[in-house]
């Protein structure tokens, strides 16, 4: 019997062939030893690190077997000899298809969605391009954390197209992430067999990666923070204090710059960066054999190296910042044997150090109160400022003061709305409290704010009210997969899509039957969320959901208006919108308190 040619009926039955397979490797894998060893040590490290996390453990250590069977299926074609003649056609062959090609580990972004669960996709490390047929992949799609984000899988060639085997690990590493945690674990190996030979003989890897995977990047000043560094033979440099901190151990220096001096200032201009050095981290280490240049974004890096008399040089890699942290628990860094963060034992501090230790200390419980506060505010909670300071052993009012920055630099990165908008402000909605505002990046089939009801009576309803335009959409996609569709894909970004979707119909559906100006829920919108103010001006964003809201929700009978609006009417959105019986029976909003 011959593999089938076209894509879809070779992907199923590799899909079915796959259990069959896998069990025949694990028969041969119980017998051995080294293979045994490695496993429980996995676990062992597993257990340690995550006690509670009992289906991640699974997950892990189940795609380690895998890595060690199918990944190198073509070191057991004995295994062929031994099940050839019992096996039936189909599945020999796809065993056979295996051993010749092994499981492979591959880190990827998407390159394009060919259509619901195909994609194209893009090796981070070489820009190869495969396709990757992958149920799993398309429902990371709904939510925003797992979406379009860059991925690691163990890979299974089915001579058509890629299919995974086990999780498919998510994240925001960058390629160089990638290969400065290979090199790390062990260089000579990532040099003869690359990420797939790392991932193969060092798993404890993923818990590292998958450790900072909600952790999204950061930025300061619309600029990635990213570890920048490079090496350097000779720094010819006089490091005055107090402006640099100077640390001596273990017969390596670390000079941290603190604070510009005139003379930097006169030389290099004034700059956010020579303000605030400390944000930046500008440092230089002077370690056995050569100098390290470390800063945590692109123009500090620069800058410093112009300081140090090395201008013009290269970064030699571009590293994930919690990474990094989380690196240097475990593994000596290129900056040993100083750390990017840890404390200082008092009994080993001079006087002056150990008041700065104690200066320290008092820093941190003032983190712990506004990380408290914080979490408070996040989800619209009180917070008992002198209690809460009390209790950790700070001045009240330095507390209050912190906060009243912290809501001055909230303020000003949130939308100021402009005196003549502010008639067009909507009041009466349960407004979500920051920390179920990300929720609202979410699909609505995965959505934890509505109550879905896509009867087979409202569906036919709605192929009436459209004329059957969307029949096929709608078999293919469901009823609100169709709608989706239709709004998220007018945007830019399907963040913005599904953010401005939600939050629409979170501001319909609460306030009823009430007649809604269109430029009021956008400005509603544009209120609560920054990241769509970073992305259109006020009037263009306008436009496009009064664009989207005619197009999805009133040519679908989905809203009623009272007029059909024309001209700078629709264009400014000045019409309003209502929730009709059918939208108000499908989606229903999940009350909770606020």
């Amino acid at each position: 019997m011959n593999i089938p040619q076209d894509l879809e009926n070779r992907c199923n039955l590799f899909s079915t062939q796959f259990d069959l397979v896998v069990s025949m490797f694990d028969d041969y894998a119980s017998d051995d030893h080294a293979l045994n060893e490695s496993t429980d040590a996995l676990e062992s490290f597993l257990t340690q690190e995550e006690p509670h996390n009992d289906e991640y453990r699974y997950s892990i250590l189940n795609q380690y077997m895998l890595s060690q069977t199918l990944g190198k299926a073509d070191q057991h074609g004995d295994l062929l000899q031994n099940y050839g003649a019992v096996l039936p056609p189909q599945t020999r062959q796809v065993f056979e298809h295996w051993v010749a090609h092994p499981a492979f580990y591959l880190a990827f972004k998407i390159g394009e969605r060919k259509k619901k669960d195909l994609f194209e996709i893009v090796d981070l490390l070489t820009d190869a391009r495969y396709l990757f047929s992958s149920p799993g992949l398309e429902s990371m799609q709904d939510k925003r954390e797992t979406r379009n984000a860059t991925y690691v899988a163990l890979m299974l060639d089915n001579g058509l197209c890629l299919q995974s085997a086990g999780m498919i690990h998510y994240g925001s590493l960058l390629a160089d992430d990638i290969v400065f945690t290979c090199r790390l674990f062990d260089a000579d190996l990532y040099a003869k067999a690359g990420l797939d030979g790392v991932l193969k003989e060092y798993p404890q890897v993923f818990y590292y990666w998958d450790n900072i995977s909600i952790i999204p990047s950061i930025t300061l000043k619309d600029a990635e923070m990213l570890i920048h560094m490079a090496y350097v033979d000779e720094v010819d440099y006089d490091f005055q204090r107090p402006f640099w901190s100077i640390e001596s151990k273990e017969g390596a220096t670390q000079y941290r710059l603190q604070e510009a001096d005139e003379a930097m200032i006169e030389q290099y201009g004034h700059s956010f960066l020579l303000e605030q050095p400390g944000l930046y981290n500008f440092r230089i280490f002077k370690l056995k054999q050569r100098w390290l240049i470390f800063a945590f974004a692109a123009d500090a890096f620069s800058l410093l190296c112009r300081i140090v008399g090395h201008p013009g040089t290269e970064p030699l890699v571009r590293l994930s910042i919690p990474l990094a942290l989380q690196l240097e628990k475990d593994h000596p860094m290129p900056w040993q044997p100083f750390k990017l963060v840890g404390e200082e034992d008092d009994e080993d501090l001079d006087e002056d150090e150990a008041v700065k230790s104690a200066d320290e200390r008092e820093i941190a419980a003032l983190d712990r109160v506004m990380g408290r506060y914080i979490e408070a505010l996040n989800n619209g909670k009180d917070f008992n400022v002198e209690k809460e300071a009390r209790k950790a052993g700070v001045d009240a009012e330095l507390v209050q003061e912190f906060i009243t920055q912290m809501h001055k630099t909230i303020a000003k990165y949130s939308y100021n709305v402009p005196r003549e908008e502010k008639q067009f402000e909507l009041d009466g909605w349960p407004v979500p409290p920051a920390s179920q505002r990300r929720d609202f990046a979410d699909d609505l089939y995965d959505s934890s704010l509505f109550l879905l009801d896509e009867a087979e009576e409202l569906i036919e309803r709605f192929h009436g009210y459209t004329q059957d335009r969307y029949r096929q959409e709608v078999e293919s996609e469901g009823l609100i997969g169709c709608i989706e569709d239709l709004f998220v894909k007018e945007f830019e970004d399907e963040t913005l899509g599904y953010t401005s979707l939600n939050t629409l119909l979170w501001i319909i559906l609460n306030l009823g039957e009430k007649p809604l100006l269109v430029r009021s829920l956008a400005l509603e919108a544009f209120k609560l969320f920054p990241l769509l103010h970073r992305a259109y001006e006020f009037n263009v964003y306008v436009e496009l959901v009064s664009k989207v809201v005619f197009k999805c929700f009133i040519q679908t009978s989905l809203c009623s208006v009272a007029e059909r609006p024309r001209g700078e009417k629709r264009t400014r959105g000045l019409y309003t919108i209502q929730a009709s019986p059918m939208l108000r029976t499908l989606i229903s909003p999940i009350a909770y308190s606020v």
